[in-house]
């Protein structure tokens, strides 16, 4: 095993050299604040890519907050479309991050290679220029790479976190068309978090890529996030973001006060609803932006049917221009790639079965009485949730996500949601309360409190909600603050709930219901509404 660089403050790391369990294979790339290596854990044979802070930054006070912020942010999204951390140590000189290593390429090195594979051309330098000369990519892998990009912003909002950097060198993507957003370094968590991290002087992001409230040094919040997407998005579908300047004070004083370019104009075959998303992406006033990533996809959705027919992927749509990495720890990425594939057969194979086996079972008492309907669940193969098919309707999505062998994966509560939005039906809305519910309970568990918090208030939002949920959203809200032992809020929420059960035309029915379901919440809770 090979010993540390004598100068670890000034030296790359060579191959060999040890930084925990992995071992160095070699540089990925530069940033500004950390060297990037692509590596194998040594026990797990797992390949990941090892950010490892500069050993200049590391001794400062403010870097190393940053860092340490970038590191607490992505371990907390878990998501199939978001690059997963696996570790974040201290080792000797080296602070590090491990996380995924995807064996693919990121979006703008896509582009570039569309552009020269369709012409002779050179290729951009991939960490630089202003995407002159990109081919424009087909509608259809336009919407693949979008929808699943959403799929990882909504995640990450649910967090509360702004990315802050969304550009096409943070999105990979893999030839199975598979999409990841990564680095989520210059996220700033918006709640628990010091502000004064991302507003002391020093605006972060990309000036081709950001939102004009950012280059202002406004308050940024998912919209930021939204306009850098429909920079993205512009780009991919011209070849070339809608702003270029000689500076980046050019550049960004175009993105505060130019209008952007009709993309129409330049690409006359995108269809109508797709040229408005990419334009009201673009406006100035986050006010006449989307409010936030469900937005986008609700009305996605609602061309789904309409002029974006012809290009909707019902799949994952492959993408045989992706030139994985070669190297020489190549057979491990492509095991690991295999047996990847492998666990994800079998957890569908095990979803389906258990789905089988319910049809025996009369009615699910989990939360509330659910009755299947006969049918064993299909398997959809709409993939922006990877390991987690969409069904026929959103009860059956529901009782795929309470058969799970983990009721605390949070994804495929999310998924209720996501394949069945609420505004489509009274079904859906029911489901998705239900879901919505679920979803808090398993935040609670993993003690993400805030979040859980979150997820509860917009069951409350919802006034076309049945009062039911109202109250069982009230009773989790309860149950939360009871675990964070504010008496105060507890009471509150206790109230609330006993407020609307209380009223003449509650139904019975569903008072049994909450009764139930109150019997698994916290003994105090428990005690107190059931007067035991």
């Amino acid at each position: 095993m090979n010993s540390r660089p004598t100068s670890p403050d000034e030296s790359l790391l060579p191959p060999g050299t040890m930084v925990g369990p992995y071992r160095i294979e070699r540089l990925l790339g530069r940033g500004g604040m950390a060297d990037v290596y692509y590596a194998v854990h040594q026990d797990l044979l797992r390949p990941a890519a090892i950010k490892i802070l500069r050993a200049t930054l590391a001794s400062d006070d403010q870097h190393l907050q940053r860092f340490q912020q970038e590191a607490r942010a992505a371990a907390s999204l878990v998501h199939p479309n978001i690059v997963q951390v696996y570790d974040v140590r201290l080792d000797g000189p080296y602070r590090y991050i491990a996380q995924e290593y995807i064996p693919g390429m990121n979006l703008r090195q896509y582009m570039s290679r569309s552009a020269q594979d369709a012409s002779a051309a050179p290729a951009q330098d991939d960490a630089g220029g202003e995407g002159e000369g990109d081919r424009p990519l087909p509608i259809g892998e336009t919407l693949s790479i979008l929808l699943q990009i959403l799929a990882a912003l909504t995640k990450s909002h649910r967090a509360g976190i702004v990315h802050r950097d969304i550009k096409p060198e943070n999105i990979m993507l893999t030839q199975e068309g598979d999409v990841k957003v990564a680095d989520f370094g210059l996220a700033r968590v918006l709640y628990g978090d010091d502000p004064q991290l991302t507003q002391a002087g020093t605006t972060m992001g990309t000036p081709l890529y950001m939102s004009p409230e950012q280059i202002q040094d406004g308050k940024v919040d998912i919209r930021s996030d939204l306009y850098s997407l429909g920079v993205t998005l512009y780009h991919m579908l011209t070849g070339h973001p809608p702003f270029t300047g000689d500076t980046p004070l050019a550049l960004a004083m175009k993105h505060v006060q130019a209008t952007a370019p009709d993309i129409r104009a330049e690409r006359p075959d995108i269809p109508d609803s797709l040229a408005q998303l990419v334009m009201r992406l673009l406006a100035k006033d986050p006010d006449l932006r989307f409010a936030d990533p469900m937005q986008v996809l609700d009305f996605l959705r609602q061309h789904r049917e309409g002029d974006l027919a012809e290009h909707w992927p019902d799949a994952t749509i492959p993408l045989p221009r992706v030139a994985p990495q070669t190297g020489p720890y190549q057979a491990t990425v492509e095991l690991h790639s295999r047996l990847l594939s492998q666990r994800r057969q079998q957890r569908r194979r095990a979803a389906i079965y258990l789905a089988a086996l319910a049809l025996g079972l009369g009615a699910l008492a989990v939360g509330f009485a659910a009755t299947y309907r006969g049918e064993i669940l299909p398997e959809s193969t709409t993939t922006v949730f990877r390991d987690i098919p969409r069904q026929e309707s959103a009860r059956e999505q529901y009782l795929l996500a309470l058969l799970s062998n983990d009721l605390h994966a949070l994804d495929k509560w999310e998924a209720v949601e996501f394949y069945f939005p609420p505004a489509e039906s009274e079904s859906n809305r029911t489901y998705a309360a239900q879901a919505a519910i679920q979803l808090a309970r398993a935040l609670q568990a993993r003690r993400e409190f805030d979040a859980a918090l979150r997820t509860l208030d917009r069951v409350l939002g919802d006034r076309q909600l049945a009062p039911v949920y109202h109250a069982l959203a009230w009773l989790q809200k309860a149950d939360v603050y009871d675990a964070l032992e504010d008496d105060a809020r507890f009471q509150e929420a206790f109230e609330a709930a006993r407020k609307i059960v209380s009223q003449p035309t509650f139904p019975t029915g569903d008072r049994q219901k909450i009764n139930a379901v109150v019997k698994r919440l916290s003994p105090r809770l428990s005690r107190l509404w059931l007067g035991d």
